[in-house]
């Protein structure tokens, strides 16, 4: 037997296996690709010609995703110690002390308390893992991805402050990416599916669990639009409001 031949043959099909798994993998990574000034320009002269305001800035970035795998936070055990004691019963869901009153609704934190505190101290979170949002409150991310479910809202009501919170645990991305439609395109969806929308004020990617209430469940890429006040959802894959 040419053993020289037999290795040849050999290095050539584990180069040609390489170059097919290299290739492979390149294509589950994110793709560079951005909506042109020309795009956007001609989006919004059609906008104004329908007498639809647009009161922020596009998004140009087109983006290649697949859906995340989460669970949410229903055992705020720790939070629970901290503000109330070892001895609480954590079956509960209202407590109350000198300082605090807290609800737990469907899995979100209902905080009031009788001072002004760091948020991110008072449940214990690190800060850079959250983004101020359009309206003030505080919003989760995840590897750069707004999380929209999982958030920190502050209302100050008279004498006291509201802390609402809500949590999520990703548990990392599916594999295979997709391309999600354009900040453009879901506003022309949304456009199709919500009529008599007069100003789109808020644009922004990230992803939405429908279901909260779920143990663990999947979210969806979303282009969350804020149109004429309210919150919109649009499907990052299908363009269907959520």
């Amino acid at each position: 037997m040419n053993w020289s031949k037999v290795k040849t043959i050999a290095i050539g099909v584990f180069s040609v296996l390489v170059l097919f798994l290299v290739v492979k993998y390149l294509n589950l990574l994110p793709k560079e690709e951005f909506l042109s000034d020309k795009q956007i320009q001609t989006a919004q002269n059609i906008l104004a010609q329908n007498s639809i305001k647009l009161s922020c800035a596009i998004d140009k970035r087109i983006y290649y995703v697949s859906k995340l795998n989460v669970k949410t936070e229903s055992a705020y055990d720790s939070i629970l110690t901290k503000l109330f004691g070892k001895r609480v019963d954590k079956y509960q869901n209202e407590f109350e002390s000198s300082i605090y009153h807290l609800k737990i609704i469907n899995q979100t934190l209902f905080l009031e308390s009788k001072y002004n505190q760091d948020p991110f101290e008072l449940f214990d979170l690190n800060k850079s893992d959250y983004i101020k949002d359009y309206d003030g409150s505080y919003i989760q991310v995840y590897k750069g991805y707004p999380i929209f479910d999982s958030k920190l809202k502050i209302q100050k009501q008279n004498d006291k402050i509201l802390y609402i919170f809500t949590k999520v645990i990703p548990q990392g991305f599916e594999i295979k990416r997709n391309r999600a439609i354009s900040a453009l395109e879901a506003i022309f969806n949304l456009l199709n599916q919500q009529k008599n929308v007069k100003e789109i004020q808020n644009i922004k990617f990230g992803f939405y669990l429908k279901d909260f209430n779920v143990i663990q469940g999947q979210a969806v890429p979303v282009w969350r639009i804020v149109a004429d006040g309210e919150v919109y959802y649009i499907n990052g894959f299908t363009g269907m409001l959520e």
